[in-house]
């Protein structure tokens, strides 16, 4: 863990962003604009590929983005896989509020459904019932997208469908430090990127971030080496016996079976993973169906 430390964000290390050097990437995360573009381009003539892409509403005030919605019309789901746009709006970007964020619902899903998608909405501020309302949301969406291959691969429907697309609301900076020396950060574009940013020098700052990092409690995560502990998410481990596999990612990487879909979405039943609640951009994961 030391090492990883030393080497984040710095030059010849591991960048703060998924970047092309990252192995398995061909995604910039932190020059914005171009999320869902790689994602369709990930998906074409690739009809065994589903691809996840998160966009944040600071990206999506982008010109490479707004074009990039149209993307959906070059889908074709007999030959070609399929894309998840999942939009997250937590209100702010760099140092502005945005503007998507700001729309009324009404009018946020009268431009997404005239895109060409089927909205589904996850909102919320506890991470419990929000993890669970995106479970179901993901499910929601794997079905319709399975029924639109389906219907076009096996019962040749030529009609135009609508494929899902998910909308997160969420605060910005969310579950990170809810005020800094008696200033509101969550939920203000404070949260983006350093909300604590004297831990060297203010030892108050040094026990909020301490605080706020064992918040995710590493200890269930990490074993007393600073290793992934064998029983956490993440550290999955492939079978001995199986063969290495393709993956044709942009971004972060998942690979499963079409049997084990289901087992690439967030249970209800878990624990949410700790979310990342101050670094901007996007990412994009495929996984195989």
């Amino acid at each position: 863990m030391a090492r990883l430390f030393r080497q984040f964000s710095f030059p010849g290390g591991v960048p703060s962003h998924v970047a092309p050097e990252t192995p398995g990437s061909i995604h910039e995360g932190g020059e914005l604009g171009y999320a869902l573009s790689h994602a369709y381009g990930a998906a074409l003539d690739n009809p065994g590929l589903l691809v996840a892409c998160v966009i944040g509403d600071g990206e999506a005030e982008t010109g490479p983005l707004a074009a990039s919605w149209h993307g959906n019309k070059f889908l074709d789901p007999v030959h070609d896989g399929a894309v998840l746009p999942i939009l997250h709006l937590n209100g702010y970007k760099i140092a502005n509020p945005t503007v998507l964020a700001r729309l009324p619902e009404a009018e946020l899903d009268a431009l997404l459904r005239g895109y060409g998608h089927y909205p589904l909405y996850v909102t919320g501020d506890d991470p419990l019932t929000v993890h669970q309302a995106m479970a179901a949301a993901m499910d929601t969406a794997l079905d319709r997208i399975a029924a639109i291959q389906d219907g076009a691969r096996a019962d040749g429907s030529t009609r135009r469908p609508h494929w899902p697309l998910i909308v997160l609301r969420t605060p910005k900076g969310w579950t990170g430090p809810a005020e800094v020396d008696g200033v509101p950060v969550e939920g203000t574009w404070r949260a983006h990127q350093v909300p604590l940013d004297q831990v060297r020098d203010n030892p108050e700052h040094l026990a909020e971030l301490e605080a706020w990092l064992r918040s995710y409690r590493p200890e269930e995560l990490f074993d007393e080496r600073g290793r992934p502990a064998r029983s956490s998410p993440a550290s999955p481990r492939a079978p001995a016996d199986s063969a290495p596999t393709r993956t044709p990612t942009a971004g972060y990487c998942c690979a499963t079976s079409r049997s084990r879909r289901r087992s690439a979405t967030p249970s209800p039943s878990t624990s949410p993973a700790a979310p990342c609640t101050n670094r901007p951009g996007s990412s994009v994961t495929c996984w195989p169906i």
